[in-house]
């Protein structure tokens, strides 16, 4: 007969393994340290395929806002949608309030997180509102802590690649003992976090410039495909030493590009002509003007040539996050009698993390018109009268920088084209001035404690508990930042009497502190020429500090009503009381220098940011029931056991009002060796903070312009989206300038939003043969159908909702932008919506099977064999919003397929692991025709790791770990998701640790 009693994540109440309904899985402590993972986020990307890569991880490019956060994400619904739990109760969210932050919701920072104190992860899929409250809607994820641990350990453990870089070091220091004769006691928790830092260009062949990815044609080229694959595109309408223009408006580009065809690609344009025509560019040094070589260009492409001295921007992304963290965590309890108990948690975690480098600030033609000086008084600026910040320079002929034949050459070219010869322009990208390098600063404070407790009356024993939970999580986020208004007066360079370069007299600083409050001249030509007093003046620290913070009361008591054949029908009650508040100040630069008329001008490459925050409350009540029908012992044939369960919440939601939650669940076992279960819940996600009350502040965006001619076949439905691109009036072949730089337009939070609902069923069939020892197979359908899904729908977004709509004419989404006569976008109004639905359709499949080898006949210290397997495969998994569905897998970042097995051989003291990590096959971009993209379909992937432990005596240990044993690499790898298969495009890495525990 089973006996055993589980505490089973998204249930309040016990419950047996043969009277749990929930679908999931489970990750030991033991495959946490065998693997060594730094990053509890990461380990479950690895180790649970239903994980899908969060908004923020610490993998790629970072959130400025939220350097180095990790989230999880279940189903690829959001993080947001996944609740996040520790030892049962909620943890506070790590995301920023601001629109600008990489969350949008109460999403809990994971990389605070010890690893060393987790026992189990807990991972149960679909709605556990019911059980727990808001954002258990994709599912609920539940660390377990190790809160009874007796005894010390030490572990120390390092990592590195085998090009000795992607290098790691973790130490653990945990001691727990028990006190007055074993009534209590106390752990405490000690963990070191280390991880250095990479750039694409770190794997320059791989992830860089080197790498292949996709481009239009070249010219000339004749292929079947809109885009082809090959290596060395770069960006040719700027430089990193500056190319002059004699004009400066925006679409001034210095050279024709291949959109203007064999004839004059290559050539210059705005650009200064060199002796064959191609544009001049400034030296590394600035002193002198060279010929600018921007490679071979592509069909109707005006921004990208291949090979060339063009920026590849791919240099400038960060790979994997440099990191450091310590965590201290004190874990207690003590029973103060039989009957009455008491349980505290106190955490404290402090880490900082690195974005080390990004695009920076541009000052180019294909952003904006012309900055220029303040030539006709104070504030005469573009940068006062138009707002610009990143259109070219524009620099004074006489320019004491520049030398004597710079000088001839740029005078010479203005006067040929019948042009004033006292100034021209100069296109760059500054990262010689900002390299995008910011740095985040987080502390976390958690405290959690409780008492709980049995007493006995009226005939019956009641359980009850009451506990509460306190949690702030606070960052700052700090970046050198590029000051406009007081470049403008560097760049104004003049030379004084005494044959020194100094700033024009009568300049204005901007009324921000910059490392230097005296204005020192600027030399703009060339690479990293200017002088470390320049760069003071014009460079502020950018300082934005976001605080959220968590309080969580509950209390709930329980009992038995009857007592039926099978057992005691079992109910809970409780209450809950939850307030959560945010909290983002955007500090002095990125507010912006405000005007009179309440305005606020941007000082750099962002544009104002908005103080953003808020808080709700909640009032909750729920409640839990347990009804058995069948039992072992009642020996009924057909049915071995046989339960219902039920739970429902009633929420008051100070935001969005009050709303019902529920879940009814069933399970029922024909034998002892095969069970059935399931249950349906209805759960709810409320808005959160940042959601409803961001304010509206201005943002550039880019992406694929549906109406162009690469995204004019695209889409749900590519006829409808042409038709509707044709009555907006737009002819084709159309070259959008959205589909290469970005535009500006607005953002902002919507006070209107509604809760998001869902209805969630599972079904599960597992197979636990008595007849074959330690073997358990599980398989769960999972279908999550979530409405009115709050979604941020972006510039890109707005603009496939206008085209690819059956109501165009009637569409509201399509006044969300705007066209100039040329059919370029010129602006648009981003923001949150209920709009979306949401539908997945799941099969996950677990396998376990633990047997000794002597079972196959080898001997009896031949040592024992476990397997556990993980599977995840989508029927469908998709969004939806005016009547088109958007596909959310199939793609490399979540392949329809996807599965983790762990074999496990342990003889004595000797254990060897290996892990093999399957990706089905997947698609570079999903929903578009079969001739836009070469090679569009992706073979699967598999990668190998090893991993080998010893114990060397009874309080010794060692564990050594090759990742990607065979070095494996995926085709094409620079077009493949960097989270997703981050091991295999690092490539083999090692992985040592030792430990000492008593």
């Amino acid at each position: 007969m089973e006996t055993e009693t589980l505490y089973v994540t998204g249930t309040r109440l016990t419950q047996s393994r043969l009277s749990n309904v929930m679908a999931g899985s489970t990750l030991s402590s033991e495959q946490i340290k065998r693997r060594g993972y730094l990053d509890l986020g990461l380990a479950l990307l690895r180790e649970n395929p239903a994980v899908s890569i969060p908004d923020n991880a610490p993998v790629g490019g970072q959130n400025m806002y939220g350097t180095g956060q990790s989230f999880v994400s279940l189903l690829n619904l959001g993080s947001q949608r996944t609740l996040t739990l520790v030892d049962g109760m909620r943890m506070g969210g790590g995301a920023s309030a601001s629109i600008y932050g990489v969350g949008s919701g109460s999403q809990v920072d994971i990389s605070a997180m010890p690893t060393s104190l987790v026992k189990t992860i807990d991972t149960r899929l679909g709605g556990a509102g019911a059980a727990y409250g808001a954002d258990a809607v994709a599912g609920v994820v539940n660390y377990e802590l190790d809160d009874h641990y007796k005894g010390v350990s030490l572990n120390a453990q390092g990592d590195w690649s085998q090009k000795l870089d992607n290098a790691a070091e973790k130490i653990t220091f945990k001691a727990g003992r028990s006190f007055d004769h074993d009534r209590g006691g106390l752990v405490f928790d000690v963990e070191y976090r280390n991880q250095a830092g990479m750039l694409l260009r770190d794997r320059p062949d791989i992830l860089s410039e080197g790498a292949v990815f996709y481009h239009r044609p070249t010219l000339g080229e004749k292929t079947a495909y809109t885009n082809v694959l090959g290596s060395g595109a770069r960006m040719i309408q700027y430089s990193l030493t500056g190319i002059p223009t004699l004009r400066g408006n925006y679409g001034d580009f210095p050279v024709y590009g291949g959109v203007y065809g064999p004839t004059y690609a290559g050539l210059a344009d705005a650009g200064i002509p060199s002796a064959n025509g191609t544009p001049l560019v400034f030296s590394q040094n600035g002193q002198a003007l060279v010929p600018y070589n921007s490679g071979t260009l592509l069909q109707g492409d005006n921004a990208l040539g291949v090979d060339g001295d063009g920026v590849a921007l791919r240099n400038y992304t960060q790979m994997r996050t440099p990191s450091e963290k310590i965590n201290l965590t004190l874990l207690g309890h003590y029973d103060l009698t039989p009957h009455f108990h008491a349980t505290w948690q106190g955490w404290y975690a402090r880490g900082s993390a690195v974005n080390q480098s990004a695009m920076g600030m541009l000052s180019s033609a294909t952003v904006n018109n012309a900055l220029t000086p303040n030539s006709n008084g104070p504030r005469s600026s573009s940068f006062f009268t138009e707002g610009v910040t990143n259109g070219p320079l524009t620099l004074s002929t006489d320019n004491p920088y520049l030398t004597t034949a710079e000088r001839d050459t740029i005078k010479a070219a203005l006067a040929a084209e019948g042009l004033p010869t006292d100034q021209f322009y100069l296109n760059r990208l500054n990262q010689d001035l900002d390299t995008g390098y910011s740095r985040t600063t987080m502390q976390m404070y958690r405290f959690q404690g409780g008492l709980h407790g049995d007493f006995s009356t009226l005939g019956r024993r009641f359980d009850w508990k009451v506990r509460g939970e306190y949690s702030r999580y606070s960052d700052i986020t700090t970046r050198p930042s590029l000051v406009v208004p007081n470049l403008v007066n560097a760049l104004n360079a003049v030379r004084a009497a005494d044959g020194t370069i100094q700033c024009a007299d009568g300049y204005e600083n901007a009324p921000i502190a910059t490392g230097s409050s005296v204005c020192a001249p600027l030399n703009p030509f060339g690479f990293n020429q200017m002088t470390p007093a320049a760069r003071d003046y014009v460079t502020a620290l950018a300082r934005a500090t976001n605080r959220n913070s968590l309080r969580d009361i509950q209390a709930e008591i329980g009992s038995t009503i009857l007592k039926l054949p099978a057992g005691d029908i079992r109910w809970d009650l409780g209450y809950e009381h939850r307030r959560e508040a945010y909290h983002f100040d955007p500090g002095a630069y990125w507010s912006g220098w405000k005007q009179a008329d309440g305005s606020a001008l941007q000082y750099g490459n962002d544009t104002p940011v908005p103080t953003t925050g808020g808080a709700y409350h909640t009032h909750e009540g729920f409640g839990e029931l347990d009804v058995p029908l069948v039992s072992p012992a009642m020996h009924v044939p057909g049915v071995y056991h046989l339960s219902l369960t039920a739970n429902g919440r009633l929420t008051y939601n100070s935001v969005s009002n009050a709303y019902w939650t529920y879940m009814v669940g069933a399970s029922w076992w024909p034998t002892r060796d095969f069970g059935i279960s399931g249950n349906y819940a209805v759960s709810a996600r409320n808005p959160a903070v940042g959601e409803l009350f961001a304010p509206q502040s201005g943002t550039y965006q880019g992406g694929i312009d549906p109406c162009s001619s690469v995204g004019l076949a695209s889409g749900p439905n590519p006829a409808l989206r042409a038709a509707n691109c044709a009555k907006a009036g737009i002819t084709q072949p159309f070259i959008s300038n959205f589909n290469s730089y970005t535009v500006f337009g607005t953002a902002g939070g919507n006070t209107r939003l509604r809760n998001e609902h869902s209805k969630s069923y599972t079904g599960s069939l597992e197979f636990r043969p008595h007849f074959i020892r330690g073997l358990d197979m599980k398989a769960s359908y999972v279908d999550v159908r979530i409405t009115d899904a709050i979604t941020y729908l972006s510039a890109k977004n707005l603009l496939d909702a206008c085209y690819d709509s059956a109501n165009y004419s009637t569409n509201a989404f399509c006044s969300t932008f705007q066209r100039d006569s040329t059919g370029q976008i010129t602006s648009f109004e981003s923001g949150y919506y209920n709009i979306a639905n949401y539908d997945t359709q799941a099969l996950q499949a677990t396998l376990e099977y633990t047997f000794s080898l002597q079972r196959l006949g080898m001997p009896i210290d031949a040592g024992t064999i476990d397997l556990q397997g993980n599977y995840v495969h989508y029927f469908k998994n998709q969004q939806n919003y005016l009547a088109s569905a958007y596909p959310l897998t199939g793609n490399t970042a979540s392949p329809r397929d996807n599965f983790t097995i762990n074999t496990t051989w342990q003889r004595g003291a000797f254990s060897a692991q290996w892990q093999t990590m399957w990706y089905g096959p997947s698609a570079f971009m999903l929903q578009v025709p079969a001739n836009t993209y070469e090679d569009n379909q992706r073979p699967p992937f598999v990668q190998f790791n090893l991993a080998l432990s010893y114990d060397i005596t009874k309080n010794l240990s060692t564990s050594f770990v090759i990742n990607n044993v065979t070095d494996a690499v995926p085709d094409y790898p620079g077009t493949y998701s960097l989270a997703r298969y981050y091991e295999a495009l690092i490539g083999r890495s090692f992985q040592m640790q030792i430990g000492a525990s008593f």
